[in-house]
């Protein structure tokens, strides 16, 4: 518990120190802040309170090729962040410690996998859903919205984070680039592209993005895809660690 303690800080004051993550939750935060205005400022159609919703033909078009409602721009954001800078993120932080020697040094101190990843984790994961919380802010999700929002938000970090540090602690830590395009940019893109839409179902960054389009909609299947995600990576780690030594 001591040396994940100690991990925790040392991770913290690097995101701090280096705010990679930061800064592109700060970007798309502005981006979605920015469109959100536009959007208002030349459309005034509210599919939400279109009654009814059948005789509405704007609403029908927007949905036409879409077998689940969309999320919010906020949400397609949220997905993006998640995905993309979370994945990247945490293997960045990995990399640090791989460049700067440091991962040596925590092995050599007897620090164990697995405290290396809960110290960097937690660290990670507090940073990043306080960042949530401004991201169902700024897409107007509160009282009970927020709290599914923040739950099948923070869900698909822990996951991220858990990829990112796999990813990093792998022999081929490039592969978190290409990890962070597909799982930030897929969801988006799968609202335009049914078949895409299809494969990535078995990922959480899409069960994220099917569960923010409808957050009144019965989530079991969403958590469900999300925990096995996690169990899948979690299963990964111990493998590559079953030795027990860190590196």
């Amino acid at each position: 518990m001591r040396n994940s303690k100690a991990i925790f800080f040392k991770q913290f004051q690097s995101l701090i120190r280096n705010p990679g993550m930061i800064v592109q939750a700060a970007l798309f935060l502005i981006l979605v802040i920015v469109m959100t205005f536009l959007i208002d400022g030349h459309d005034d159609t509210d599919c939400e309170t279109c009654i009814p919703a059948y005789e509405c033909a704007a609403c029908l078009e927007d949905n036409a090729h879409s077998n689940n409602p969309a999320p919010s721009l906020a949400g397609l954001f949220t997905v993006m962040f998640v995905g993309f800078a979370l994945v990247g993120s945490a293997s960045a932080l990995v990399i640090e410690d791989k460049t700067t020697h440091n991962l040596r040094f925590m092995a050599m101190a007897d620090v164990k996998p697995w405290q290396y990843l809960v110290g960097t984790l937690v660290s990670m994961a507090i940073l990043s859903f306080g960042i949530l919380v401004f991201y169902a802010m700024v897409g107007r999700y509160f009282g009970v919205q927020m709290l599914w929002f923040m739950a099948v938000t923070a869900s698909g970090a822990l996951v991220s984070i858990l990829l990112g540090l796999v990813v990093g602690l792998s022999k081929a830590p490039g592969l978190a680039t290409l990890f962070s395009l597909v799982l930030g940019l897929g969801p988006m893109l799968s609202g335009f592209n049914d078949e895409l839409a299809r494969v990535l179902r078995f990922t959480y960054t899409q069960q994220v993005n099917l569960a923010l389009g409808d957050l009144y909609a019965d989530m079991t299947t969403n958590f469900m895809v999300i925990g096995a995600n996690g169990a899948v990576i979690l299963l990964i780690f111990v493998l590559m660690h079953r030795k027990g030594v860190l590196g």
